[in-house]
């Protein structure tokens, strides 16, 4: 409700869809840090940086959902323990 409250106030203020989308990351991006450093995690072992992201198709069901989150947490598992290397690391 909070998030809805956030972006009916920002539409009555006339910001645009783009920015929404962006603000609505950064904002779950707070409200959930352990999930969006994981998903970071994974763009960043796939060559995309975070601020190249595109935040619609991360606030996403393939991303964000309760199904598609926890299969991007199993890849970044499986991908460190590939490596060798630490959430840190990637």
């Amino acid at each position: 409700m909070a998030m809805l409250g956030l972006l009916e106030l920002m539409a009555s203020q006339g910001v645009s869809e783009q920015d929404m989308w962006k603000t609505a990351l950064v904002v779950n991006s707070y409200w959930f840090p352990d999930t969006y450093v994981t998903i970071a995690s994974y763009m960043k072992m796939k060559g995309i940086e975070w601020k190249d992201v595109n935040p619609r198709e991360i606030l996403g069901r393939n991303y964000s959902s309760g199904e598609g989150y926890p299969k991007i947490a199993a890849k970044v598992i499986k991908l460190q323990q590939q490596s060798g290397g630490s959430e840190c690391e990637a």
